[in-house]
């Protein structure tokens, strides 16, 4: 017995040891997702550990951005715990099925009774449900997934090699039977001319006694295999001599029933158990990430890994029940692992990994050093950066900008005898230059050109349209800070997005909307169209504030229709069938109207007021494509006019006080009154 306990106690200390290494070297390869790292690691402990006490899959997911490492890290994690040759992936995004099918044949002709990783990938593909009324969607293999995470069990049509022939056959004998052919203990006893002939004419290998005729059984030997195989022991037979033993018993009838039933067997579906199989259900969810749909560039990355950071498990659960029905997201369970937007120093450690790699491969190769400066650093952040898009795109651009001049850059040590020990790699002015050194002397450079496109559209132009578009996001910034006392984050007026000249991005304090901001917040929308009318003139005026109105609409009337926010909290529907709701909407229709003028009038006497600071960030943004949260504040406090004091931490701004001084007063005057009452009461009583 103390043998059989320290061999457990070895094998579950060996297990953690592995466990420990695995979540490190994770950490050493896979960059912003240390979080996720420490939750998978933790959630599949029991799995692996204590596998042996499993009694249905243990379910995982992982929910993030395209190109975060969901994938990559599930392979990786398999590699570094030996279990690379169980890891079975289900590619739920080949919308023909076909992968889904191969990998089930695949998973079905494992051994069951060992642990397994299943990794259901893509997996917001398989939805049930469709459309704003939830329809639903039937798909056979969504069944089988569904039947795999509910119960580690699944149904399993295998088309057996040769069932076909052998069914042929089958069909062959019955016919022979009607024909008047007579079969008695499984040998053919009349019409054996008829028998032979119809065989020969399937072109039939037929068997021969030792004496060398052709013998007349009716069930010929070449099918004995396929008889012990297809019947899976059912009917008892599991040798080739079991199968003649029975048929010798047999007639023509008995003989059709019993092969009858090998066909019934063969046709049923196999049911595969995994109940011991860790699954993961890895996925994109858009209805969680709202952030999925912004393709742009120049969105700071920090930003997006905030904002990806408040993801909660309700959230996802919400965003699952637009694609499934309830009862299949209550299947999945609690283990979700939500992953965050990379940040930037992420990227910039994914940049500095991908290049070591480089660097490491040409030591290996050539025994030259590679270095990389900060510049061609920068450059590699600058063009392959996409937040919404992950890993991939910066990959790609390490590749465009190092890998692909590799060669060229060795051949130039071959072909002019260079004796180097190390190449730095910087950048200027649209080329990478490399610089080759020895003994830390340069003594050769070599420079090639490389296309830019990203930082080509961001330079300043210092035309009409950056002079709009920077007056146009001066009047946003400028009302933002001033009227609700939060300064911008960042202000651009020149991107890499053809569709978008510029942008605001500020982030709110507080997590709410009160009725008293309802006009400000108008005027901040409108501040753009505003700004360019006290700049250019009311005639010109341009087009590019069509979005800021309907934005500018849309919330007044979200406000006063659905929030409760207008003079009478009551529910409108123009839809007519909904009796429940309220339709006349002539007079909220009016108010919206009249905050919405009350919002335009605010922003053009606010930034009269303040029509230096306007002019002042204006004319930097006319010059320069951005500006950030730190020079900004700088700059509004240095010319500004209104005595405003900014919000930085929106946490108790009024509601916690107010509420705690309320209560304060209140209790006061209830004790005040109470002890009055009682003092009366005492009077009367005397």
């Amino acid at each position: 017995m103390s043998k059989q306990l320290d061999a457990l106690k070895a094998n579950f200390v060996k297990k953690q040891e592995q466990l420990g290494y695995a979540k490190k070297q994770l950490k050493k390869e896979f960059f912003g997702i240390d979080h996720a790292i420490d939750q998978l690691i933790n959630q599949i402990r029991p799995w692996y550990i204590l596998n042996d006490y499993q009694d249905r899959p243990l379910i995982i997911n992982l929910w993030g951005l395209t190109g975060v490492g969901k994938t990559s890290l599930i392979q990786r994690m398999a590699e570094l715990m030996h279990y690379s040759n169980k890891l079975y992936r289900f590619d739920l995004g080949d919308k023909r099925n076909s992968s889904l099918h191969r990998d089930l044949e695949e998973l079905s002709d494992n051994n069951e009774e060992n642990p397994i990783m299943i990794m259901l990938d893509e997996f917001q593909h398989s939805r049930t449900l469709k459309g704003p009324m939830r329809e639903e969607i039937n798909e056979d293999a969504n069944r089988k997934v569904w039947d795999l995470i509910d119960s580690g069990k699944i149904e399993y049509h295998f088309w057996k090699r040769g069932l076909y022939n052998f069914i042929t056959h089958v069909e062959l004998l019955k016919h022979l039977l009607k024909a008047g052919i007579k079969v008695k203990n499984g040998v053919v006893v009349e019409g054996v001319a008829l028998f032979n002939s119809e065989l020969e004419k399937q072109d039939h290998h037929f068997d021969f006694d030792n004496d060398g005729e052709q013998p007349c059984q009716f069930v010929q030997r070449i099918y004995y295999s396929d008889i012990v195989e297809f019947s899976s022991g059912q009917l008892g037979v599991y040798l080739m001599e079991d199968v003649k033993s029975h048929l010798m018993t047999l007639d023509g009838d008995e003989t059709i029933m019993f092969l009858d039933k090998v066909i019934r067997i063969a046709k049923k579906p196999n049911i595969k158990k995994f109940t011991k199989a860790l699954i993961f259900v890895v996925g994109n969810l858009d209805e969680a990430y709202s952030m999925s749909g912004v393709l742009s560039a120049d969105i700071n990355a920090d930003n997006f890994h905030e904002a990806s950071l408040k993801i909660t498990l309700p959230q996802i659960k919400r965003a699952l029940s637009c694609r499934f029905r309830k009862e299949q997201i209550a299947r999945l369970g609690n283990n979700h692992i939500i992953y965050p937007s990379l940040n930037k120093e992420a990227y910039n450690q994914i940049i500095a990994y991908e290049l070591t790699q480089i660097s490491q491969k040409v030591k290996d190769g050539f025994g030259i050093y590679l270095t990389f400066s900060e510049a061609l650093s920068g450059l590699i952040y600058k063009e392959g950066v996409f937040p919404t898009q992950g890993v991939r795109p910066v990959k790609t651009t390490v590749n465009f900008m190092v890998q692909s001049n590799l060669p060229e850059m060795i051949s130039e040590i071959m072909l002019k005898y260079i004796d180097v020990d190390t190449i730095n790699l910087t950048y200027l002015d649209n080329h990478i230059i490399a610089e080759y050194f020895n003994a830390k002397h340069k003594i050769h450079k070599k420079t090639f050109k490389v296309s830019t496109p990203l930082e080509d559209m961001r330079k300043p132009k210092q035309n009409d349209i950056q002079a709009i578009t920077a007056v146009h996001e001066s009047g946003h910034a400028v009302l933002s800070a001033i009227l609700l006392q939060v300064v911008p984050e960042h202000v651009c007026s020149m991107t890499s997005d053809p569709t978008s000249f510029g942008y605001v991005h500020t982030k709110w304090p507080w997590k709410y909307i009160a009725k008293h901001e309802i006009e400000k917040r108008v005027a901040v929308y409108l501040g753009g169209l505003v700004a360019e009318e006290l700049v250019f003139g009311e005639d010109y005026i341009t087009t590019g504030a069509s979005e800021d109105i309907s934005q500018a609409t849309r919330f007044v009337g979200r406000m006063l229709k659905y929030n409760g926010l207008g003079n009478t909290p009551i529910e409108y529907n123009t839809d007519e069938n909904d009796n429940l709701s309220y339709h006349d909407t002539k007079e909220i229709e009016l108010d919206i109207k009249q905050i919405v003028e009350k919002g335009l009038e605010l922003a053009k006497e606010t930034l009269k007021k303040e029509i230096v600071l306007l002019l002042k960030l204006s004319d930097f943004l006319s010059d320069h494509s951005s500006i950030n949260k730190l020079q900004l504040e700088k700059l509004i406090k240095a010319h500004k006019v209104s005595n405003v004091d900014f919000i930085t931490n929106g946490d108790n701004l009024f509601y916690r006080k107010t509420l705690k001084k309320k209560i304060s007063q209140d209790l006061k005057q209830v004790s005040r009154e109470l002890f009055e009452s009682v003092t009366l009461n005492k009077k009367d009583n005397i």
